[in-house]
C-alpha cells in the first residue's frame, strides 16, 4: 500500500512538472504575441524635431519620455526652422541608438516655436545626466 502511494505521488509531481512546462510554453507564445502586437503600432507624437550628436539620428521626445528615431521620414523636418512637428509612424519594434525607430512617418510643422536647434545627446548620455 505504501509503494502505490509513492507511486501515485511520483505520478503527480511528474503531472504537474508536465502541466507547469506546458505552461511556460504557452506564456511565451502570449508574449510572443503580444510583441508582434507593439510592432506595427501606430504611434502619434508631437515636439520638436533635434539632431542626435554624434549620428545622423532625428528625434522626437514621446509622450512617455522616451526618444522616437525619425530618421527615415522623407522629406525630413528641418529642425533650423525651430518649428514643432505633429508626427505619425509605425513602431518597427527595433531600438536605434538613438530611440524607438519609427517608419512610415508622415508629420506636419505645428505652429509652435521650439528653443535653438542644438544636437541632442543620446538617450544614454542624456540619462546619465539625469542620474
Amino acid at each position: 500500500m505504501r509503494v502505490r502511494f509513492v507511486m501515485a505521488a511520483a505520478a503527480a509531481s511528474l503531472f504537474a512538472l508536465g502541466v507547469a512546462g506546458c505552461e511556460g510554453g504557452a506564456q511565451t507564445k502570449t508574449a510572443k504575441a503580444q510583441q508582434v502586437t507593439l510592432e506595427g503600432k501606430s504611434v502619434t507624437a508631437s515636439g520638436c524635431a533635434r539632431p542626435v550628436e554624434n549620428t545622423k539620428c532625428l528625434v522626437v521626445r514621446g509622450p512617455n519620455g522616451g526618444y522616437y528615431d525619425i530618421s527615415s521620414a522623407s522629406p525630413a523636418p528641418d529642425p533650423a526652422k525651430g518649428v514643432g512637428v505633429s508626427l505619425r509612424g509605425r513602431d518597427s519594434g527595433k531600438n536605434t541608438e538613438c530611440g524607438r525607430e519609427l517608419t512610415d512617418v508622415k508629420w506636419s510643422y505645428l505652429n509652435v516655436q521650439c528653443a535653438a536647434a542644438l544636437p541632442s545627446a543620446t538617450p544614454e548620455a542624456a540619462e546619465k545626466k539625469a542620474g
